[in-house]
């Protein structure tokens, strides 16, 4: 329900105006098996530095690839990969609001490149979502992160039940 306040209402703020976009020079090369710390790729942590690029709150999206378009809210202290753009809000918007809406956001029109698709944010800056008073983005941006959490536990539990699952049945067998 609270979803449906973001998707079906009327675009009114560009999307460069809400966000700032930094990228990263970061190669997967350069990148450790451990580390202090993490270092987010194209799917999820792809390794560890000693030294973080950030500190604070960014959303991570894919600009080059097969998931281009794929965003991820991240916090604390990261890098990222050259592959990925980071998204940080500006005054007066909620970017954890705004990660959800970007969750709904088609990119396909801003698609360019035919072996490898990217995104360049110069385009889709240009596209408008709806963004309402800072205090509704707050508001909506808790609850849908609320029910975010409830669904990551559901998750795994689900995997507890499957990983619980296959022992029994492999020890049915002996």
């Amino acid at each position: 329900m609270v979803e449906t306040v973001i998707s079906s209402q009327k675009p009114n703020t560009l999307i460069k105006n809400c966000l700032e976009c930094n990228s990263s020079t970061l190669q997967e090369s350069q990148v450790a098996e451990t580390g202090t710390f993490p270092v987010y790729g194209a799917t999820d942590i792809s390794g560890y530095t000693e030294t973080a690029g950030i500190n604070g709150e960014s959303i991570l999206i894919i600009k080059d690839g097969s998931g281009v378009g794929t965003v991820k809210f991240v916090s604390g202290e990261y890098s990222y990969i050259g592959t990925l753009n980071s998204l940080t809000a500006k005054d007066g918007y909620c970017l954890k609001y705004i990660y959800f809406a970007l969750q709904r956001f088609s990119f396909e029109p801003y698609k360019t490149g035919m072996a490898i698709p990217h995104i360049y944010f110069k385009d889709y800056g240009k596209a408008k979502i709806y963004c309402p008073s800072f205090s509704l983005q707050t508001l909506i941006a808790q609850k849908l992160s609320l029910i975010e959490n409830k669904m990551e536990v559901e998750k795994r539990i689900i995997l507890c039940y499957q990983l619980q699952r296959s022992y029994l049945l492999s020890r049915m067998f002996i």
